[in-house]
């Protein structure tokens, strides 16, 4: 198939680079559209326990819990278990999804102090330590990316430190599973959701733990992850739809190859937006960018790109308040889908600014 044939069959599609719904593959989409069975069945049950097992080894964590719900719920039941812990904590925050963290703790009454840099600001090493040392710090909650910029926070140094200080890492990978290997085995719990880089839909929260579970009736029933493990981590209704469109792309996603691509091409995104002056954020480890340009006017940049077939995220409060919009490689992708995706990108940057030229001119 020529060029000119290729690009017409994949604009005849689209092709889902935003940060959720994300791209799935055909495979899942017919487990979601499989006939729905009881989550008491024995069926359900094996699927659970094979699912939950999967993830264990690849994040290399010793428990992994499933509920239905969104990553806020995730962090939900993670900000609960925490607060069983009584000790102070330490917040950082570096944008939206960060402060929310901050809500999140405050409604559940955390005793904890906050660490809070100005919008994809990056945190110094020292500077979090110190706050340990002057405030004895028992735990951190963080994001590893900060989901509003982009910006990566160094999981691994900042646990390193926690380690050292003999304080718990808790931390929020809604960004990171799936779209990168991680080896959780030094965090207390983490947080994901298969909504985003795992590649399946919204619906189940994940939480991953490497701590002893506390129980207490003080805890919401719902997010009460002692209240699962006596009830072999099914207390409650989850759909096995749900359940078995993660199981399919958990493993189609969590593959070397995938990872690799998303690489590849999450660098090319980052040297094409960076060439062209659109990135305010660093973004250099990232997969998700946000875009915000002087020069050309977001809304005809996002008309050009659906005009062409390709979804990027605009419609999040955050974004439209500061005119911004993003590009994620969350989804499950083919190598051709990705090429159209940048020869799209780079053709709509073209004909935006000359849009905008002509607007200037007029």
């Amino acid at each position: 198939m020529d060029s000119h044939l290729n690009n017409t069959a994949m604009s005849c599609q689209t092709v889902n680079v935003s940060t959720g719904p994300v791209q799935i593959s055909k495979q899942v989409l017919r487990a979601l559209a499989a006939p729905p069975v009881s989550h008491r069945s024995p069926e359900f049950q094996k699927l659970h326990y094979n699912t939950t097992d999967f993830l264990c080894k690849q994040f290399k964590v010793e428990k992994t819990y499933l509920l239905t719900g969104s990553g806020t719920a995730a962090n939900e039941a993670m900000i609960w278990q925490i607060k069983l812990l009584r000790g102070k904590g330490l917040i950082l925050s570096n944008g939206e999804f960060g402060t929310r963290l901050i809500e999140q703790a405050t409604r559940a009454s955390l005793q904890f102090i906050q660490h809070k840099l100005l919008c994809g600001q990056g945190f110094e090493l020292c500077a979090i330590e110190n706050e340990i040392h002057q405030n004895e710090v028992t735990w951190i909650l963080f994001c590893h990316c900060e989901t509003s910029t982009g910006v990566v926070n160094d999981l691994d140094n900042i646990s390193k430190i926690c380690r050292r200080n003999d304080c718990l890492c808790f931390v929020d990978c809604m960004s990171t599973a799936g779209t990168q290997p991680l080896d959780l085995s030094s965090i207390a719990i983490a947080t994901a959701s298969s909504g985003k880089g795992l590649a399946s839909v919204p619906g189940l929260a994940i939480i991953f733990s490497n701590i002893e579970i506390i129980s207490s009736n003080q805890t919401p029933v719902y997010f009460d992850l002692a209240f699962n493990d006596n009830k072999d981590g099914i207390p409650f209704t989850i759909s096995s739809n749900l359940l078995h469109a993660l199981n399919v792309s958990m493993k189609q996603k969590l593959q070397q190859e995938q990872f690799e691509l998303i690489d590849s091409y999450s660098e090319s995104c980052h040297k094409l937006f960076s060439e062209n002056d659109l990135l305010p954020f660093n973004n250099t480890r990232s997969k998700v960018f946000t875009i915000s340009s002087p020069h050309v006017s977001t809304n005809t940049f996002i008309n050009h790109l659906k005009r062409e077939g390709v979804i990027v995220s605009y419609e999040s409060e955050y974004l439209k308040k500061r005119d911004w919009l993003q590009v994620a490689l969350f989804g499950y992708y083919k190598t051709a889908e990705l090429d159209y995706m940048l020869k799209t990108l780079k053709k709509t940057m073209l004909a935006s600014s000359a849009t905008n030229i002509c607007h200037n001119w007029l």
